[in-house]
């Protein structure tokens, strides 16, 4: 099932939307009532995603839900939740520690693409011939990009001949939410003491605010007797979308008239992208002349939770595990040294980079290379309860840094199948052109940080 083709029925639709909400808040209850999954933090929507993997068709069959449903589910979320990112007000001038960490992003993206390919070109050779090369690219998916992203691209490569990449892709992205969670809250009991995790606020290890508690999450930007606030923000993100349904299709019909009609799901496994674009160019229309105060941050980082829940309960419930167990082995051996490496050289880069903050950096970028960026803020909260430190805010604002720095690897991973058609020596070449993009890159970030030394001097 090609995600960005809608072959849905409405009750499908509503049916499992419907299921997703109620595994939601099954998972919130046992985040509230269940020790264990407050010890290690797991979010609602983790424990939802497993609840419905338990329940669906290949274990228990209680829940009439179909995963490569759930696999386009995640592709649209992907693109919603980038729509929402672009509506984001941002910083103009970049710290310090936003352009480090944004390298810093990049670099172990590379990192893990190089020794992700390596394992498994590895594999190919001397014990599984046909264990696809590819797995390995879907490492730094899955685990730097999250689950939207490797979903996306990885769908794509069906069109090669790759049927199952996809649901690989998110079973890569699973191992990495384990990774984040379980080893990166054993990383922070190490660091900070098991008693000072147990005293984080209630609302934080249970997930429920209690009464009098309740913070301002929105503000109302449009009179209630006109129009729902809620309902403008929604439309707008919806029109976005609208709009880069229209700019990716009309994409394809060039690519269609060039005769490059095999490129095509290559360009809509992009489509997320081009959503963002949209949206900051959206946003900057609407501020011309100051006539943007109705965007809402508030409102939009609602939306932006709202859709980031559903992806990742559905990036779950969307992994095939006869195709997991199938080549068990070899994806969890991949897993196992990327998470290790990865846990090496954020370590070693933190503390040599940065004089402060040392750890909070660390193990907020570990867990956001191996989870996501929620998973970054909710492992640094044990450390900064209040986002005391700039950390938090310099995660977030290096995403950006890291999505232009980044491109050209999102361009690269392709070209196995999109250049080479699948062989052998296209993964081979794909393998050089990271290695020397992570040269030139690390070259670059050494000159920076070598001249803002220089600076502060």
């Amino acid at each position: 099932m090609e995600a960005w083709i809608l072959n849905l029925t409405v009750g499908e639709l509503l049916i499992d939307f419907s299921l997703m909400g109620a595994l939601l808040l099954a998972g919130t209850l046992l985040r509230r009532y269940v020790p264990f999954f407050q010890r290690y933090l797991i979010p609602n929507s983790l424990i939802a995603g497993f609840l419905g993997l338990l329940l669906g068709a290949e274990l228990f069959n209680v829940l009439p839900f179909d995963a490569a449903r759930m696999g386009a589910y995640v592709y649209h979320l992907l693109a919603l939740t980038f729509i929402c990112v672009g509506l984001f007000k941002t910083e103009k001038k970049h710290s310090w520690g936003v352009i480090n960490l944004g390298f810093m992003q990049v670099v172990i993206m590379l990192l893990q693409g190089i020794l992700g390919l390596s394992l498994a070109l590895a594999v190919t050779w001397f014990l599984v011939p046909d264990f696809n090369p590819a797995t390995g690219i879907l490492l730094p998916l899955g685990f730097s990009m999250g689950p939207g992203i490797a979903y996306s691209i990885g769908q794509s490569w069906a069109a090669f001949g790759y049927e199952n990449a996809g649901s690989i892709g998110l079973t890569f992205a699973a191992i990495g939410f384990l990774v984040a969670y379980f080893f990166g809250m054993t990383l922070v009991n190490r660091h900070v003491g098991r008693d000072k995790a147990k005293a984080l606020p209630h609302h934080v290890r249970q997930g429920i605010r209690s009464e009098g508690d309740h913070p301002i999450g929105s503000r109302l930007s449009f009179s209630s007797a006109a129009i729902e606030p809620m309902a403008v923000h929604v439309a707008l993100v919806g029109a976005i979308y609208w709009v880069t349904w229209w700019i990716t299709g009309g994409l394809a019909q060039l690519l269609t008239l060039g005769g490059l009609e095999a490129e095509i799901p290559v360009l809509w496994s992009f489509h997320f992208i081009v959503a963002n674009t949209v949206s900051l160019g959206t946003r900057k229309l609407v501020l011309k002349d100051g006539r943007g105060a109705w965007i809402d941050d508030g409102t939009v980082h609602r939306l932006t939770g709202t859709f980031a829940e559903y992806l990742i309960a559905a990036s779950i419930m969307g992994i095939s595990l006869h195709i997991a167990l199938r080549f068990a082995l070899p994806i969890v051996a991949i897993c196992v040294i990327g998470a290790y490496a990865t846990y090496r050289v954020v370590k070693w880069a933190a503390w040599t980079v940065f004089s402060d903050y040392q750890f909070e950096r660390f193990i907020g970028l570990f867990a956001q290379m191996t989870g996501t960026i929620s998973s970054g803020l909710a492992l640094l909260r044990v450390t900064d309860p209040e986002y005391r430190s700039p950390v938090a805010q310099e995660l977030v604002l290096s995403s950006g840094v890291a999505l232009c720095l980044g491109f050209p690897l999102l361009l690269v991973i392709n070209m196995p199948f999109t250049v080479f058609d699948g062989k052998l020596m296209g993964f081979g070449i794909v393998l050089g052109l990271m290695f020397a993009y992570l040269l030139v890159l690390s070259g670059v970030w050494f000159l920076y940080v070598r001249r803002k030394r220089a600076q502060k001097k």
